[in-house]
């Protein structure tokens, strides 16, 4: 049972070495399978979450269950309670890994505001006013946290403290913003 565990764990190393070396010299990942594993779904007990979602998920849960295996297999115990162990130890790797460290990934993200093209569309107001060709303050509200940040105006218009803008770009924590009633002008709504 020692050889199955170290097999398992040899296999399963080259398999994420691989996949390292594809991810960064070719831009392929999970050997180019992007689908689900397992498409296992609970409301109430996130049980979805032992099971591995993706393929490096898979290889890293059975690379711990080679480790562990062979750590058990050291013990003495039976093989069956070994086999037992060394399962248990994979599907709670695929949970941390995949519940806990997203939930902590999750957290981290809210505390921040998108950037680049994602910032597109967010909704605030500007602070201090910002004139023609220069940088202001806005406040952004996203996630129910207000931030506070550079903008510039995208068009050569100023604007005004206290006047509604949306964001259209960001760059190097800078938010391009356009006032929200510019958006409609040039908008024929007589129809």
């Amino acid at each position: 049972m020692l050889y199955f565990y170290i097999i398992i764990l040899i296999v399963s190393s080259a398999a994420l070495i691989t996949d390292i070396i594809l991810r960064y010299t070719e831009k392929i990942k999970n050997f180019d399978f992007s689908g689900r594993l397992f498409n296992i779904k609970n409301d109430i007990v996130p049980i979805e979450k032992f099971f591995p979602e993706n393929l490096n998920m898979l290889i890293i849960s059975s690379m711990t269950v080679g480790a562990t295996g062979c750590l058990f297999k050291l013990t003495f115990l039976p093989d069956w309670l070994t086999l037992l162990c060394a399962l248990a130890c994979g599907l709670s790797t695929c949970f941390i890994v995949q519940y806990l460290g997203q939930s902590i990934v999750d957290f981290v993200k809210r505390n921040r505001l998108p950037k680049g093209e994602k910032a597109f569309g967010l909704e605030g107001v500007c602070i201090e006013p910002i004139n023609t060709g220069d940088s202001g303050k806005v406040s952004f509200s996203h996630k129910n946290r207000e931030f506070v940040v550079n903008a510039a105006p995208v068009n050569e218009e100023g604007i005004n403290a206290e006047d509604d803008v949306v964001c259209v770009y960001e760059s190097d924590e800078f938010y391009f913003v356009i006032k929200t009633n510019e958006i409609y002008n040039g908008i024929d709504t007589n129809f």
